[in-house]
C-alpha cells in the first residue's frame, strides 16, 4: 500500500470568475485554500493593467517604517512569542489602521532614541581621539591651542620612530637655516613624539620631509585648548557622562522593545501578508467588470476551494476545473507526506523534485537514511545525544522558536535527528558501542564483538563488518531498481519495463554467485560440478559463503546458474535497452557498470565504522584514566546488555567507562564522525540508490499560503500557520 502512494499527487487547473468589487475577497479566500499557484497568463491581449492605489502605496511605506523600527529595536520577526494576537484584516483600511496606531506610539520617540545615541556614539570617538592625542602630546607639555598654521608660523606635532631623530633634526636646520623649534620625547615602541615649529614660508618643506620621514601627525581638533593633562581629563570626563548616556537610552529602547514587541510583530505580519496580497494581483486578469485568476490545485480539493470562494464572495462567482493538454509537462509537482516525513522530502527536494513520472522516496528515505547512518556512527552514547539534540529541536519548532540560520537546520530536520540518533543506538548496541567504550554494553550482535571470549582482538570482525556493508547495499539497489519496475508499469510502459525487470533479474544473480559461491575466485561460477547455494540476507554473516550450513541448496550448477541468471538476463537487458536507441544504450552501460561499482561503494559503510571505532579509541590510549564510571551488570528479557565482566587482554576487568576519554572523543569524533556519517550516508542515496529509479527533475509547486505565525485572523478560521 505504501508503494501505491509514492507518486506524486495529481493537479488540475481551477479557473476563478468574480466581480471585479470582489476581487479582495478572492485573494483572502485563496490564502486560506493555501494550495492554489497562480498561473501568469498576462501575456494575453486586451487585458486592463490596474495600477496601485494610493492605499497600497502606504502599506509599502509602512511596512519599510515598521522594518526599520523592528531593526532599531533588534525584534526578529521570525521569532515566535508563542501567544498570537487576534486581528480583523478583512479590509485594506482596517490592516492599515492597525500598523498606523504603532507607528504613532513608537516611532518617533525610537527613532529620536536612535539619533540621540548615534550622535552620542559620534562624540564618545571625537573625545577617545582627543584623550588619545593628549596622552601622546602630554609629554611635550604643548598646548593644543598652538598646533596648526599662523599667520607667521607653523606649528606641528607628532610620532615618528626615533631612529630618524639626528637626521630630521639635520634636515630642519639645513632647510631652515637654523630658524626651527624643536622638541621630544622618547615611548615606548621604539617611537617618539616631537612637535616642531617653523616659519610659514617653510611650511610646505617640511612637511615633505616629515611625510618622507613616516612622520604621523596628531588630530587637531577645534575648541579644545590647554595642557594635554587638562584636555585628557575633560575628554574622560566627556566620555563617562556620554556612556551613562548611552546605557540610559538603551535601557529605555529595553523597555519600548519589551512593551510593544508583541504589538509591533502582529503589526508587522498583518502589513507583510497584505504585501503578498498585492503582489500576486500581477497575477489576475481585469475586465472592466470582473477579475479573473487562474492557478494549479492538488486533485480532490475542488470542493474545499469551492466552500471558501463562495463564502468569501457569494454565488455568483464562477469556478470551472481541467486538466489542459500542456499540464503533462508544466504542472507542478504536488507532494503530500505526513509531517514527521518532513526532513526526509527535504532531503529528496534537495536532490530535486520529483517528475509526474517519478515515484517519491521520500517514505522510504525515512527509515534506510537513519539506518546506514546508524551502522555508520555506531553508538549508544552519542546516538543518545543526537537523539536529544533532535528531541530539544522538535520541541522549540513546535514552541515557534527560532535558531537562527545556522541552528535553524536542526530544526528543519529534527525528527530525522530524533530517528538518526535512535538508528545510532540501536547500532550501538548490536555492536557493543557506549561513548567510543567497548567495556560496556555486550554486543547483540556477537560475531562484531571487538575481541574473543579470551579477549584477543577479534581477527574476523572487518570482515564480517564489509559483509554486512555489502548485504546492506545489494538490498537497497535491489529496492531501487524494483522502484524503477513499479514506476514504468504504473505509466503502462510496459515494453521498457523489460530493462528493470531483467536488470534485477541479473543483479540479484550477480549477489547470488558472489556471496553464496565466490567472491575471491570467479572460477567457480563456471563450475560444471556440484551446486549452487540460495543467499539469504544477513543470517549468512560471519558463517561464509557457498555451503555454509544457513543458504539452502539449488538443484543447479554454477555453471548453469551463471547462463542463467547472469547472462541471459544481460542479454535480454541489452536488446530491450538498445530498441530504445542512444538513451537505452546509455542507461545499458550505466546499469551494467553500476551494478558492480555501486555495491562496492556500500563498503564505506564498513570503512566508515571502522574508523569512527578506531577514533573514539584513540583518546582512551591517549588520555589517562583519571576517573573510571562503573556500571553495574544488567539484563532484560533474559537479554545480557551490561555483562557482568570482559575479558580484556587475557583478563577479566568490570564494566567501566573511562570518562575524560569518553568526553574528549565524544566531542571531536561526535561532530566529524557525524558530519562524516551524515554525508556518506546522503551520497549513498543520492549516487548509488536514486540513480536506479528517480531523476528529480520536476517543478515544485509554490502555492499561495497566507502564514502566521504572530496573529490569528478572526475573519477565518483555517489560516495557514507557520
Amino acid at each position: 500500500m505504501v508503494m501505491l502512494n509514492m507518486g506524486p499527487e495529481s493537479t488540475l487547473v481551477a479557473k476563478v470568475v468574480s466581480h471585479r468589487d470582489l476581487e479582495r475577497e478572492v485573494i483572502l479566500a485563496l490564502g486560506e485554500f493555501s494550495q492554489f499557484e497562480f498561473i501568469d497568463v498576462r501575456l494575453q491581449a486586451d487585458f486592463i493593467e490596474v495600477e496601485k492605489s494610493r492605499l497600497e502605496e502606504i502599506v509599502y511605506e509602512s511596512l519599510e517604517r515598521l522594518s526599520k523600527v523592528m531593526a532599531l529595536l533588534r525584534i526578529d520577526p521570525r521569532k515566535s512569542k508563542g501567544k498570537r494576537i487576534e486581528i480583523d484584516d478583512s479590509t485594506l483600511e482596517k490592516s492599515l489602521d492597525l500598523a498606523t496606531s504603532v507607528l504613532k506610539a513608537i516611532e518617533e520617540e525610537v527613532l529620536e532614541i536612535d539619533t540621540i545615541t548615534a550622535s552620542a556614539a559620534v562624540e564618545i570617538e571625537r573625545n577617545t581621539s582627543i584623550r588619545d592625542v593628549a596622552a601622546s602630546l602630554r609629554p611635550l607639555g604643548l598646548d593644543m591651542s598652538f598646533i596648526g598654521t599662523t599667520e607667521y608660523t607653523y606649528t606641528t606635532a607628532g610620532i615618528i620612530p626615533t631612529g630618524r631623530l639626528s637626521l630630521l633634526k639635520w634636515s630642519l636646520k639645513e632647510v631652515t637655516e637654523d630658524a626651527f623649534a624643536f622638541r621630544a620625547r622618547s615611548l615606548e615602541r621604539g617611537v617618539s613624539v616631537i612637535s616642531i615649529s617653523v616659519a610659514k614660508e617653510n611650511k610646505g618643506t617640511v612637511q615633505r620631509i616629515l611625510t618622507a620621514m613616516g612622520y604621523d601627525e596628531v588630530d587637531v581638533f577645534d575648541n579644545v585648548s590647554g595642557s594635554p593633562k587638562q584636555i585628557a581629563a575633560e575628554a574622560i570626563r566627556k566620555i563617562v557622562e556620554l556612556e551613562a548616556e548611552i546605557k540610559t537610552i538603551r535601557r529605555r529602547k529595553a523597555h519600548i522593545a519589551k512593551e510593544w514587541k508583541l504589538r509591533i510583530l502582529t503589526a508587522w505580519e498583518v502589513l507583510d501578508i497584505e504585501k503578498a496580497r498585492m503582489e500576486v494581483k500581477k497575477y489576475i486578469v481585469h475586465t472592466p467588470h470582473s477579475v479573473k485568476v487562474w492557478g494549479w490545485i492538488p486533485s480532490g480539493s475542488e470542493q474545499r476551494l469551492t466552500t471558501l470562494l463562495r463564502e468569501r464572495t457569494d454565488e455568483t462567482v464562477q469556478i470551472s476545473f481541467e486538466r489542459p493538454d500542456f499540464a503533462e509537462l508544466e504542472s507542478p509537482t504536488y507532494l503530500i507526506n505526513p509531517a514527521v516525513f518532513k526532513p526526509a522530502e527535504n532531503l529528496v527536494t534537495a536532490y530535486g523534485t520529483p517528475s509526474k513520472h517519478d515515484l517519491d522516496p521520500t517514505k522510504i528515505l525515512f527509515f534506510t537514511f537513519p539506518l546506514i547512518f546508524g551502522l555508520i556512527f555506531a553508538d549508544v552514547g552519542q546516538g543518545f545525544l543526537i537523539l536529544l539534540i533532535g528531541l530539544a529541536a522538535w520541541r522549540a519548532k513546535r514552541k515557534g522558536a527560532n535558531w537562527g540560520d545556522m541552528l535553524g537546520y536542526l530544526q528543519t530536520g529534527a525528527e530525522g535527528l530524533v530517528m538518526m540518533g535512535l538508528c545510532a543506538m540501536l547500532g550501538g548496541f548490536l555492536f557493543g558501542s557506549f561513548f567510543g567504550s567497548h567495556t560496556v554494553i555486550e554486543p547483540l550482535w556477537p560475531i562484531f564483538a571487538q575481541t574473543l571470549e579470551n579477549g584477543t582482538p577479534n581477527p574476523w570482525r572487518q570482515a564480517h563488518m564489509l559483509k554486512l556493508s555489502i548485504e546492506i547495499g545489494a538490498i537497497q539497489i535491489s529496492l531501487g531498481i524494483v522502484l524503477n519496475l513499479y514506476k514504468r508499469l504504473q505509466h503502462g510502459d510496459f515494453r521498457r519495463a523489460l530493462v528493470p525487470l531483467s536488470y534485477l533479474w541479473l543483479y540479484l544473480g550477480f549477489v547470488n554467485l558472489l556471496l553464496s559461491v565466490s567472491y575471491n575466485n570467479i572460477n567457480l561460477w563456471f563450475s560444471s560440478t556440484g551446486h549452487v547455494n540460495l543467499w539469504i540476507p544477513f543470517i549468512g554473516i560471519g558463517l561464509g559463503s557457498g555451503n555454509n550450513g544457513v543458504y539452502p541448496p539449488l538443484p543447479i550448477t554454477p555453471l548453469m546458474f551463471t547462463i542463467v541468471a547472469l547472462f541471459l538476463p544481460l542479454i535480454i537487458m541489452g536488446v530491450t535497452s538498445l530498441l530504445s536507441g542512444v538513451d537505452g544504450l546509455v542507461e545499458f552501460m550505466e546499469y551494467s557498470l553500476g551494478m558492480v561499482s555501486h555495491t562496492v561503494s556500500y563498503a564505506r559503510i564498513f570503512a566508515l565504522n571502522t574508523v569512527h571505532v578506531i577514533l573514539s579509541g584513540v583518546f582512551f590510549n591517549l588520555l589517562p584514566g583519571v576517573i573510571d564510571i562503573p556500571f553495574p551488570a544488567l539484563s532484560i528479557f533474559g537479554i545480557v546488555i551490561i555483562p557482568e565482566f570482559f575479558m580484556h587482554d587475557g583478563h577479566s576487568v568490570a564494566p567501566h567507562l573511562p570518562l575524560l576519554g569518553a568526553i574528549v572523543g565524544t566531542v571531536i569524533v561526535g561532530m566529524l564522525e557525524g558530519l562524516l556519517a551524515f554525508m556518506h550516508t546522503l551520497r549513498l542515496h543520492y549516487v548509488e540508490w536514486f540513480s536506479k529509479f528517480y531523476h528529480g527533475d520536476g517543478i515544485p509547486f509554490k502555492p499561495f499560503v497566507t502564514k502566521r505565525i504572530h496573529t490569528v485572523s478572526i475573519t477565518s478560521g483555517s489560516a495557514q500557520s507557520n
